[in-house]
């Protein structure tokens, strides 16, 4: 899947504002981005099953730490308003102008991170892009506190650039580079002891710079950062900043996500077992159907020709075979007939069965109306008891019963041929 990150400039949206953006394909990989600017109506349309990340800078969001109310998860529609109490007395800005955003699992964690922006602005900024026709499926922050280890990213140069922490107990901190001084590094930092592990990573023209300010510090040197590649970072974090007021084509969101799970499900190397299991069973499955579809078909050939030689051997004059039973059964029939024998289908063999199926001492019946197959009896009074007792009767000798009012009727299975 491709996707088409767009960086959200911090002046406020208009039309000669211009975006940073690039294709990446997820999951995303090394390598060197090709980044553009372009205002929002000259931004690339995106392509059938590709998606819209926008990313907010880290200059435009503050990170707080907070505790909510128990049972809080439980009631979706309180969640912004405790948020707004909460913070009302930590923020400088009225929360309400504020956009404010959970952690994924804030409901599974005590002190959940939250992030805060200009609402107007970024508002702003989505409506040019769906204006521009865009739809953004995911807001991800540029640098956020997911990581065990103290992050430290370099970005820009001396002029101009920015240094950046992170930490997922700390949050997110930073300074422009000219305003860095000597001695904020350890209140940065931490003491030389600290337990938590330390990972840099510098763009081209702060590598140096910032390794020199780390020499002191134990664990590798500063990692080679080649120019916006810390975008794919914030790309494959579990932060999206669209929620509450902003939680607009949420359907649009999850076909996305569907898409991009199947393609990582498709395309991923951590996932070639189980694709490779997956053809293996379904190539099982077609195997094994069609043995078993050639198998049966060879059984049944075999018991029809079983059959047709049976037929032909009882009945030599018989040269054509289209159904083997059916033909059997006239046969059989016509040599009953030839010999005066009854067959279960006539009248007397009916009969014969319905007085042995009788209890003894009952009236016989009032009216009998026979067709080949089938006897109709009426005028009889019977009771519940005795219906089953007719029934079994009539089934040990090959007959059916069918109770009806004043009597039943008795057919023969397979009726005459």
């Amino acid at each position: 899947m491709r996707t088409l990150i767009v960086q959200l400039p911090l002046s406020p949206a208009s039309a000669a504002v211009a975006y940073p953006h690039a294709w990446v394909h997820t999951p995303a990989t090394a390598g060197r981005m090709a980044v553009h600017w372009a205002q929002a109506a000259l931004l690339p349309t995106a392509e059938r099953g590709s998606e819209v990340v926008l990313m907010v800078p880290a200059q435009a969001l503050s990170w707080q730490q907070l505790e909510l109310p128990a049972g809080l998860h439980k009631q979706p529609s309180r969640v912004l308003a405790a948020l707004q109490g909460v913070l009302e007395d930590r923020l400088l800005a009225d929360p309400a102008s504020l956009h404010l955003a959970l952690q994924t699992d804030w409901a599974d964690t005590a002190r959940p991170w939250v992030a805060a922006c200009d609402k107007a602005w970024l508002s702003g900024h989505l409506q040019a892009l769906e204006a521009a026709g865009l739809t953004v499926h995911r807001i991800v922050p540029e640098v956020s506190p997911n990581t065990d280890a103290l992050h430290v990213l370099a970005l820009g140069d001396t002029e101009s650039g920015w240094l950046w922490f992170s930490h997922k107990e700390r949050g997110v901190w930073g300074s422009p580079i000219k305003s860095v001084q000597a001695s904020d590094w350890p209140a940065w930092l931490g003491p030389l002891d600290d337990a938590i592990p330390l990972q840099a990573m510098a763009e081209p023209a702060l590598a140096s710079w910032l390794s020199d300010r780390l020499s002191d510090r134990p664990g590798p040197p500063a990692q080679l950062l080649q120019p916006q590649q810390h975008w794919l970072q914030a790309l494959v974090s579990d932060w999206d900043l669209a929620q509450f007021d902003l939680q607009t084509h949420t359907h649009a969101r999850r076909l996305k996500s569907l898409q991009k799970f199947a393609n990582a499900l498709w395309t991923t190397p951590a996932w070639r077992p189980a694709r490779w299991g997956l053809a293996l069973l379904v190539l099982t499955q077609l195997v094994g159907l069609n043995a078993w579809a050639w198998k049966t078909r060879a059984d049944w050939q075999a018991q029809r020709q079983a059959m047709t030689r049976i037929l032909q051997e009882t009945f030599p004059k018989t040269t054509v075979v289209v159904d083997a039973p059916l033909q059997m059964a006239r046969e059989v029939a016509r040599l009953r007939q030839g010999s005066g024998q009854l067959a279960p289908h006539d009248l007397e063999s009916v009969l014969s069965a319905l007085g042995q199926a009788l209890p003894p001492g009952m009236s016989a019946p009032t009216q009998l109306v026979f067709q080949p197959g089938q006897l109709q009896v009426q005028g009889l009074t019977l009771t519940a008891v005795q219906q089953q007792s007719i029934e079994q009767a009539l089934q040990r000798q090959g007959y059916r019963w069918r109770a009806e009012d004043g009597g039943g009727v008795i057919t023969v299975p397979g009726n005459t041929p």
